[in-house]
Order: structure tokens, then C-alpha cells, then sequence
């Protein structure tokens, strides 16, 4: 019998904590079929959150509303000087959660109201990519996270950090340290 993890650190861990003999572990990367997305393009995932025509510099993500995913720190970078000061800066949340109550109060305290946007669970949020000129994953704990495959297959920059697999999709340039606000916003 063999056991597949789709990344290194996962092949490390098992490794390290004696889970599994190296002999009986294989690595198999996620890939997505990117001929099966349907991508919206720009203009009509735009549209269809009804964005103020004042949003040159929209910023989003796609998440769970946990703690883990370190949506705070997304919302935190929004209130930084460099990004506070940009009329034209949006930052979309596609999701939903038990941590709604918290973002939600953390917007009201920077005064983001009019910047910060959590859109809630839409179907297929993979298709709306395309409305962000950067995709954000904050996340302070990952595995080997879909939505970095699709954002990649969307074409949309991305900034992540450094958590699990994450180090082995992007390169380096594109990380930051999870918990950051400041890194995240520059």
C-alpha cells in the first residue's frame, strides 16, 4: 500500500512524525483541468458585484470565514497609510463564516465600510477571479489551497503567505510572513 500527499511539507511531516516509511510515501501535486473553468471575464464579474465606477484597484479574495485563514490581516492591510490613502482601492471577501461578526466589527473600527466588502458565498467563486487586479490569501495555516490553482489559471497576480504548500507554488517574490498586516499591505 502507498500513501499520496499532494505536497512536500505534507511528505516532510509524515516523515517526521513517523506516520509513514518513506518508502511507502508518494507525492502527487493538485492540478486543475484550467480548460473546464469558466472564467467571467473582468468587465462582467465587475458588473455583477455592482462595483462604484471610482474601484481601479480591487483587491480579493475567496475564503471560509475562519480564524485560520487570516482574513483580519487582509482587512488590517486595508487600513495601512499606503492602502488607506487609495479612493480607489476595494477589497472583495467572497465567503462566509463564523468569524462574519468579527470582520464585520473590524471593518467598523478602521472605518473601512465604504472599501471592505464581504460578499458572502457565491456558487463557483472561482469564476469571479477575474474582477481582482490582485488576489489575496492571508492565511495564517494552508494545506495545498484550490483557489491559488485557479487564481494562477485566471491569470490574476497573487500575494499569499508563506504557509504550507504555498512555498512550493509560488515563488519567494510573491510570499509574505502570515500575520503581517503592514507586509501584507505593501
Amino acid at each position: 500500500n502507498l500513501v499520496i500527499v499532494n505536497s512536500e511539507i505534507d511528505r516532510k511531516l509524515a516523515l517526521k512524525y513517523k506516520i509513514f516509511p518513506e518508502k511507502k510515501l508518494v507525492k502527487i501535486y493538485n492540478g486543475i483541468d484550467v480548460n473546464s473553468l469558466n472564467f467571467l471575464s473582468r468587465e462582467e464579474a465587475r458588473l455583477r458585484f455592482d462595483l462604484p465606477r471610482r474601484s481601479n484597484l480591487v483587491v480579493g479574495t475567496v475564503a471560509n470565514f475562519y480564524k485560520t485563514k487570516g482574513l483580519k490581516y487582509l482587512i488590517e492591510a486595508a487600513a495601512k497609510s499606503e492602502l488607506q490613502r487609495r479612493s480607489d482601492l476595494l477589497v472583495l471577501i467572497i465567503g462566509d463564516g463564523k468569524e462574519r461578526p468579527k470582520l464585520e466589527n473590524l471593518i467598523k473600527k478602521h472605518g473601512l465600510e465604504n472599501k471592505v466588502f464581504l460578499v458572502g458565498r457565491i456558487p463557483d467563486a472561482y469564476q469571479y477571479l477575474k474582477a481582482f487586479d490582485v488576489f489575496v490569501l492571508p492565511s495564517l495555516k494552508e494545506g495545498f489551497p484550490w483557489i491559488i490553482l485557479e487564481a494562477i489559471a485566471a491569470e490574476v497576480p497573487i500575494v499569499a503567505t508563506n504557509v504550507g504548500a504555498l512555498p512550493e507554488i509560488l515563488p519567494q517574490e510573491f510570499l509574505v510572513e502570515p500575520g503581517n498586516a503592514r507586509e501584507l499591505a505593501k
